[in-house]
């Protein structure tokens, strides 16, 4: 993280007044960016703090402490605001953290209230800092996934900084200026190519509350917000979800987002049709690809070397290689391990199953774990099949179920509007382009869409598979039964 504040700094001198951040309608150039994170650090130096944990919305705080608590030689450990009371609980007491940073409207953790003079949250004294603390990793990035609880990423600044560097050198043709950021910051993605990689470059970061940007909950994406927010701000870059990218592909003022350069979308499959129909409406969209436990990006496509379908190259710090068993193997830049878990190897493997082209581009094909082996012996992913029936627009949520079965089912959410004769007749024209083995024979529709709150969908967003087959058990065993 050293070499992101040197940069900074570096960019206060030679260009002080180039515009740095912008919240809420207010800026900060180089010059004065510089002299607050000082200022930030010089306090958690007085507050005597070794790892601080950071709860706030996406703000000019959570930025400047982030990069100030780096200054101090304090690791941060982000806590996703997404997360559940038992995942925040657990957060803290596994972290061992000796502080939280609470931004405004976010002040309900228990502890002593530090005084701040410098910023609009508070800090909040949970133990004694531990002297074995400072100084390990920069980053403890909990992931959340389909089961279990949380686990602590631990990340290096140089980890972090060889993988903002490799970005840079593939994005620096694309002369970039203003990016949106739209996804949480606790998001390890956004982070790192959201907050450290403009700055990184010598670019600008624009903030704002995310409803005013259209991303109003975990779950629930507003296409019109975010068309208006980057025609006001005349934004180049923004990273997308998949199901924002659906969204604004169907119901987007695709002439309001004619500032934009580069748009990357990860965290799921995009299906390939999405893509071309992206390309058709001019959208700048490359897909990449990512994990946590490799400091959040691997590969990406890139303006005149991409591939739909693919995920892009690998970028320069990463070397991937497919197992005998087809899992992706990556080496390069990871974490140092979980947190009082399993210590760090030097390949990660990722558990996603897929190839890399004769061209060098990387393929994800889906989850090793999510395969599904039907009762004829078909090995079928999930992630494909899914992703054929979601690149049609009125099919909102979708997830496929069948092993040991003999055919696929699935349960699905549409919007009201859509009559169900009318999904039986996009599920019959999806179907007609599928191998048999591949087709659903069988579905279930929802009246409520997937969420973090019903247990459907893990904390970033993924589907979560078990609570799904768990909550709709029932309904697929009739629909199973119905076309008996």
């Amino acid at each position: 993280m050293r070499t992101l504040l040197d940069r900074i700094q570096a960019f206060s001198r030679s260009q002080p007044n180039a515009e740095a951040i912008v919240c809420n309608g207010f800026g900060l150039s180089y010059s004065q960016l510089n002299s607050r994170v000082a200022q930030v650090a010089e306090e958690l130096r007085s507050l005597n703090i070794s790892r601080l944990a950071l709860y706030a919305s996406n703000d000019l705080d959570w930025v400047l402490v982030d990069l100030a608590a780096a200054s101090a030689d304090v690791s941060v450990v982000p806590i996703p605001l997404f997360f559940s009371r038992e995942q925040r609980e657990h957060l803290l007491d596994n972290s061992g953290v000796d502080a939280v940073y609470c931004g405004q409207g976010t002040l309900s953790l228990d502890g002593q209230v530090l005084a701040s003079n410098l910023l609009p949250g508070h800090y909040r004294r949970l133990s004694t800092p531990a002297a074995d603390q400072r100084a390990d990793f920069n980053k403890i990035t909990y992931t959340s996934g389909s089961t279990g609880t949380p686990k602590g990423a631990c990340l290096s600044g140089d980890t972090l900084m060889t993988i903002v560097s490799s970005l840079a050198s593939a994005l620096e043709p694309s002369g970039l200026s203003r990016h949106l950021c739209l996804l949480p910051f606790a998001t390890l993605l956004e982070n790192v190519a959201g907050i450290y990689l403009p700055l990184w470059m010598g670019r600008s970061l624009v903030i704002e509350e995310n409803e005013r940007l259209g991303l109003l909950s975990n779950h629930t994406f507003d296409p019109a917000l975010f068309c208006d927010a980057v025609a006001r701000h005349g934004i180049e870059s923004v990273i997308l979800l998949p199901q924002m990218l659906k969204l604004l592909i169907e119901q987007g003022d695709i002439s309001a987002l004619s500032s934009l350069k580069f748009i990357a979308v990860g965290g799921g499959k995009v299906p390939p049709e999405q893509l071309e129909q992206a390309l058709r409406l001019k959208l700048p969209v490359f897909e990449g690809y990512g994990l946590t436990e490799c400091g959040s990006c691997v590969a990406l496509n890139t303006p005149g070397n991409s591939r739909i379908g693919s995920v892009g190259k690998p970028l320069h710090h990463a070397n991937v290689r497919i197992s005998n068993s087809g899992e992706i193997l990556v080496t390069g830049a990871a974490m140092n391990g979980y947190l009082d878990h399993e210590q760090a190897t030097q390949e990660i493997a990722t558990g996603d199953a897929g190839f890399i082209d004769d061209d060098g581009f990387l393929y994800i094909t889906g989850r090793i774990k999510n395969t599904i082996i039907s009762s004829f012996g078909r090995n079928i992913s999930p992630e494909w099949v899914e992703s054929m029936f979601l690149a049609e627009p009125e099919i909102q949520q979708l997830a496929v179920f069948g092993e040991g079965a003999p055919s696929l089912s699935a349960v699905l959410y549409a919007q009201p509007s859509v009559s169900d004769q009318r999904l039986r007749e996009v599920i019959a024209k999806v179907n007609s382009t599928l191998p048999d083995y591949a087709q659903l024979t069988a579905w279930h529709r929802s009246a409520n869409p997937f969420s973090v709150e019903s247990g459907t969908l893990t904390a970033n967003g993924k589907l979560c598979r078990g609570g799904i087959a768990t909550t709709y058990a029932g309904h697929l065993a009739l629909a199973l039964k119905a076309v008996a």
